[in-house]
């Protein structure tokens, strides 16, 4: 007896790596560093992932990313597919959308990741043996237009086939922005298709083809709607085959695909409600076993707007061709219930609601991932908004009951902010592990705030505790340059035809003093005295940042003030621009005259000028500036304000940009004449240019009128 006694206390006070391996969370993927091959493997947040022949695979966004947002067109950061080989191994970059195109396109987020089967050829024929395809869509958007393209990977060389599957116009709001895909064979005709949502613009599918890029071929017409009909209301948000019969969903409709040689589509579900274009309306369209009878049932989340309370509908066949409706439960309850706090709004089903079957029960349960914003308890909330910072998830069992779970438990103080669990996927690895991934950006920054978690799949259902992963998230250092300054921004607006008083109106109300709220500090406020119509309804104006991370902090908090989202809701300012904004930003020369500017007499006119040098010219036009041009400039009666160059590439290497005052628009080209006939000034460009011209071409130039709400006047 006391021999035994002897060995529990023994036993009691073993290492835990000596008794039996407790069950924890683990990060598996914390967004910001560079993998193996050297590629960034960042993220605001995880979209989607999908396991594929062993591998475990996720596709990323940078929605709200300093590496999206920042850099110019041309060298933003695009979405990413990731590969993860083992457990407990690092991610790897495995498609970089913006540099696998061949076209220039930037795509902001990894929209769709599916591993897809082919049994058929495009004729309806079997194929040899099944063509097992994972396939990436994204949406990519440009001026006035956008496109969406597919990928599909070649698992034996791990290269991506790139498609661009349709492009076009966004006027009137159309957004080009894929969210599900599926595998349905036409009941009648026996052709086998790959539907693809494109956003507004409508679906399209796909046949697989051994000959075509990555083995699908894309048809060239829309399946839906025909160009008869327009465009989609909202970007339809989910696809799902129940009882043979293919479904998809679109703001609050829910459509039946009607096969036959000339398919058509109808309506079987009509919530009759408006939907917000961002939310969506019917989200998350899932095909489960019909608790009411044979067959399958369509289980979905209905969340029309802002005020969301992502109630769970059920839609079961009634045996005669239609259906029943039934409500299950209100995201917006359980939520609360679980946190005993008031809960305002909440968006849940980003994707499918998962399946897994519960090693316990052995049932199906669904899990659906969910985000809220709170009243109360400030502690429990991402900082300077709304929104709970843990990821809670919720279980839907076959008897309709829901349990709340969160990924990583309950969150606290300290703990990585999480918000929202977009994707799940059952381990690969033979583990018995469940992989969860998410965050929502929300508009807010979020840069390298994607991540994956992973835990043992009795744990996220709740059949056994966990410990936490541990706290702390992973934030790369951001490029020094980013934090040096001030930065300066030159923004030029164009107007729509008799929209330009309305323009200068809002900025004189309401935008120059939301500026001054969110630390935007504006020097300069111009209009073009002179040049066609359409080149004098621009607007201009000049702003200064403490730093170019600055700005972009600014911005952020600039656009999500909702007092200039009532602003811009009012009819009077309602399709004021022309064409999308130009903005460039640029770094104050050393020669530059900005900090000593005073002008005494309010009035007269301003020059913008543009100088674009020969290749390898810049430094030599800086010198001439800065020991000569600026000096005769005001011995002629110009007087100078500001030099800048460009902050990025290619521009900062070519491009010099200055303002000038001059008295008058006639006392201007007195100055000018007077400037260019002085003999010391031929002498200057003379030798500058004994090895050939600075310039590339003739300077481009704005003549500006002050407006009376500018600082420089």
């Amino acid at each position: 007896m006391r021999a035994s006694l002897i060995i529990i206390l023994v036993l009691g006070v073993l290492p835990p790596a000596a008794r039996a391996e407790e069950a924890r969370w683990r990060q598996s993927y914390d967004a910001g560093y560079h993998d193996r091959s050297g590629a960034y493997a960042g993220g605001s947040e995880i979209m989607h992932l999908v396991a594929h022949k062993g591998h475990l695979y996720a596709a990323n966004g940078y929605w709200v990313d300093a590496r999206w947002v920042i850099p110019p067109e041309g060298q933003k950061q695009s979405a990413q597919v990731l590969r993860l080989d083992q457990e407990g191994g690092e991610w790897q970059v495995d498609l970089d959308t913006g540099r696998a195109n061949g076209m220039g396109l930037e795509y902001m987020k990894g929209n769709v990741l599916k591993s897809v089967t082919f049994t058929r050829d495009g004729n309806g024929a079997p194929l040899p043996r099944p063509r097992n395809l994972l396939v990436m869509a994204a949406g990519a958007n440009f001026e006035r237009g956008g496109a969406v393209s597919v990928w599909v990977r070649d698992d034996d060389s791990g290269t991506w086939a790139h498609t661009l599957v349709r492009h076009g116009s966004s006027a009137g709001g159309v957004r080009w922005v894929p969210r599900d895909m599926e595998v349905h064979r036409d009941q009648v005709t026996g052709v086998e298709r790959l539907f693809l949502s494109l956003g507004n613009p409508g679906i399209v599918s796909g046949v697989f083809d051994e000959s075509a890029p990555g083995g699908i071929r894309w048809n060239r017409h829309l399946e839906h709607p025909f160009l008869t009909e327009g465009t989609f209301r909202t970007r339809p948000l989910g696809m799902a085959r129940a009882n043979g019969i293919l479904y998809f969903s679109e703001g609050g409709s829910i459509y039946q695909r009607v096969d036959g040689e000339r398919a058509e589509y109808r309506e079987v579900l009509d919530l009759h409600e408006d939907t917000d274009t961002d939310v969506g309306g019917i989200r998350g369209l899932t095909a489960i076993e019909n608790p009411k009878g044979e067959g399958e049932s369509l289980l979905f989340l209905w969340a029309p707007g802002d005020r969301s309370a992502s109630q769970i509908k059920r839609m079961d066949p009634d045996g005669r061709g239609g259906f029943v409706i039934q409500d299950e439960a209100r995201i917006i309850d359980l939520m609360g219930k679980a946190l005993g706090v008031e809960v305002v709004y909440t968006l849940g089903a980003h994707n499918m609601m998962y399946p897994v079957v519960d090693p316990v029960t052995s049932e199906t349960v669904h899990i659906i991932g969910f985000q809220g914003n709170i009243r109360g308890k400030n502690e429990l909330r991402w900082k300077g908004s709304a929104l709970y910072a843990g990821a809670m998830y919720a279980l839907r069992r076959p008897d309709q009951s829901y349990e709340v779970r969160e990924v990583n438990n309950a969150f606290e103080p300290g703990k990585p902010l999480l918000v929202s669990p977009r994707a799940f996927c059952l381990s690969p690895f033979g583990d018995g592990g469940l992989y969860i991934g998410g965050h929502d950006a929300s508009r807010k920054i979020s840069d390298d705030m994607a991540w994956i978690f992973e835990a043992p799949l009795e744990v996220v259902l709740g059949r056994k505790e966990a410990r936490d992963a541990g706290s702390g998230q992973r934030r790369s250092p951001r490029a020094e340059r980013l934090d040096e300054g001030p930065i300066y921004e030159l923004r030029i607006y164009s107007a729509n035809e008799g929209r330009h008083a309305h323009l200068i109106k809002r900025f004189r109300e309401h935008t120059d003093r939301l500026f001054r709220k969110h630390g935007l500090e504006a020097l300069g406020y111009w209009i073009p005295t002179e040049g066609p119509a359409k080149k004098r309804r621009r607007f201009v104006y000049l702003l200064r940042h403490p730093s170019r991370y600055a700005a972009y902090e600014n911005w952020v908090a600039f656009f999500n003030d909702r007092e200039w989202e009532a602003v811009l809701d009012r009819p009077e300012f309602q399709s004021l621009l022309s064409q999308r904004p130009e903005s460039i930003f640029l770094r104050e020369n050393d020669y530059s005259a900005l900090k000593e500017v005073a002008i005494n007499e309010p009035g007269g006119i301003y020059e913008l000028r543009t100088y674009v040098t020969a290749p390898g010219k810049q430094v030599a036009l800086d010198t001439r500036f800065r020991g000569h041009t600026r000096r005769l400039f005001e011995k002629h009666g110009m007087k100078n304000i500001g030099y800048w160059t460009p902050f990025d590439r290619p521009e900062s290497g070519n491009t010099l940009v200055y303002l000038l005052h001059h008295a008058s628009r006639k006392q201007a080209d007195a100055n000018w004449k007077a400037f260019v006939a002085d003999p010391e000034w031929h002498g200057v460009r003379q030798k500058s240019e004994a090895d050939g011209k600075l310039l590339a071409g003739p300077p481009e130039r704005i003549y500006l009128k002050a407006l009376g709400f500018s600082a420089l006047r």
